[in-house]
């Protein structure tokens, strides 16, 4: 082979070998660049799935915070002064301005600010570096606010109006809307309806024995704690609870049984949250005034002056007010009591039922028999103590609802149409020290009361 032959195979071969590096070179780079540009976008999805996940946690706190505010408000209704609880959901509705019909008075429709979540599109920011947030507002159901209109039959089929901030079918709304960073947004609606309690409720420990009654369609009992039923109880529904069921004897028990039970929201029972529905007050230093006040007689220094005057009530010191005898000026009121309440004897005829509610920061203790109808619509007794019912007082007319803080007994022939909530809150009193429900007591419930409790139905992201 020529000296110049062999120089051109060597010039070859090193421009070979250069190609060759140049495409190793040129495969390295795309592959890097590949490597980069999917790290990018995996880290761009990986930034994008926790700004998701924050503006969803975010909308999901926004929720809860507004579902506990808005049920807390919706059942206490008849203590915040509504006549229904459709007049309370329309409240909300309208928001703190109490108005609406025009962009000034719209703008706080729904707002919770009041409760306190800030109106939209003012946030409430949650702690933490990355500064998520939420807005909420409450819509009625055939709102055009909520995306989408209703057509007439909708309307029809679920109760509604056509008005935004008119309710008709005691349901509302909630909206809640997460944010977080990169724009990302989630938002998520909970309704919020009316539910019918059983008609013996109680968040603590109960007791079901003797030949008692639980009747009607709603004539369910249900306790958060723990559930005895023994006898020859007779229950037309459920006998449930939370904490553990036990069945005695031979007990009549139309529905299910179950230990296991999901709880049943029990309200936080005030007297005084009702004050503004008494008449009249009976006051700890033995005056009766009215709501203003303005004291209408005196027994302070007389004890039996105001049963003379035809109010029914003696006062007995410490021992607050006891009823022995109706008189003519204490049928058709509502009373508040600073103090406890004892009634004895035979008070109200099936011809002159006492017609009254009573609501007392102290004990009532009910004995006797007679006819007893509740005052104000809807609601017999509330009491932040014990409630204990002996002999055989019969409630007539509405069904109404009894709320007792404390402890509740009910034995004898005590006969009650409506509803016994008992909340079961730490003892002060001693009068009744568990709850229960003897002898031949008896209470119907038909599902006439409206709204007696709030729950949230459903919940969806949209």
């Amino acid at each position: 082979m020529s000296e110049e032959q062999r120089r051109t195979g060597l010039s070859s071969e090193r421009g070979m070998a250069l190609m060759g590096v140049l495409m190793l070179l040129l495969i390295v780079s795309a592959a890097s660049s590949g490597l980069w540009v999917s790290a990018q976008t995996e880290s761009a999805v990986a930034i994008n799935h926790e700004s998701a996940a924050r503006a969803s946690a975010a909308a999901e706190a926004g929720a809860n915070h507004a579902t506990d505010l808005t049920l807390r408000s919706l059942r206490q209704w008849r203590a915040n002064g509504f006549a229904t609880p459709s007049a309370a959901v329309t409240n909300l509705l309208l928001g703190p301005d109490g108005l609406g019909g025009t962009p000034a008075t719209d703008a706080d429709n729904g707002s919770l600010e009041a409760l306190g979540i800030p109106r939209p599109p003012t946030r409430l920011v949650l702690a933490g570096p990355n500064q998520a947030a939420y807005s909420v507002r409450l819509l009625d159901e055939d709102d055009p606010n909520r995306g989408f209109a209703l057509d007439p039959a909708d309307q029809l089929r679920i109760g509604e109006d056509g008005q935004p901030t008119v309710d008709a079918n005691s349901r509302v709304l909630i909206q809640a809307t997460g944010f977080a960073d990169n724009g990302t947004t989630t938002t998520l609606e909970v309704v919020i309806v009316p539910i019918a309690a059983p008609a013996l409720l109680s968040d603590g420990d109960l007791i079901v024995q003797g030949h008692p009654s639980v009747l009607g369609t709603n004539g369910h009992v249900h306790s958060n704690g723990g559930l005895e039923v023994g006898g020859s109880a007779d229950i037309d529904g459920n006998a449930t609870a939370g904490g553990g069921y036990t069945e005695v004897g031979n007990p009549n028990i139309g529905g299910s049984t179950s230990g296991a039970a999901l709880p049943i929201p029990v309200m936080d029972v005030h007297a005084s949250d009702y004050r503004g529905l008494a008449d009249l007050i009976l006051t700890s230093a033995g005056q009766i005034t009215d709501a203003t006040t303005a004291v209408i007689c005196d027994a302070s220094a007389d004890h039996g002056a105001c049963a003379a005057a035809g109010y029914t009530w003696i006062y007995d010191g410490a021992n607050g007010w006891r009823a022995t005898a109706l008189g003519a000026n204490a049928d058709d009121r509502t009373f508040y009591a600073e103090t406890g309440l004892t009634i004895t004897g035979n008070i109200g005829t099936s011809g002159n039922p006492w017609n009254v509610t009573l609501v007392a920061e102290g004990d009532i203790d009910i004995s006797g028999n007679g006819k007893i109808e509740a005052d104000t619509p809807g609601l017999l007794f509330v009491t932040d103590r014990d409630l204990q019912m002996t002999g055989g007082k019969d409630q007539v007319g509405a069904e109404a609802q009894i709320l007792v803080r404390e402890q509740a007994s009910l034995a004898g022939n005590v006969s009650l149409r409506g509803q016994l909530i008992i909340q079961d809150a730490a003892s002060v009193s001693d009068l009744v020290t568990a709850s229960a429900m003897r002898g031949n007591a008896s209470i119907t419930n038909n599902g006439t009361l409206v709204g007696t409790s709030f729950s949230a139905a459903s919940w969806r992201e949209l």
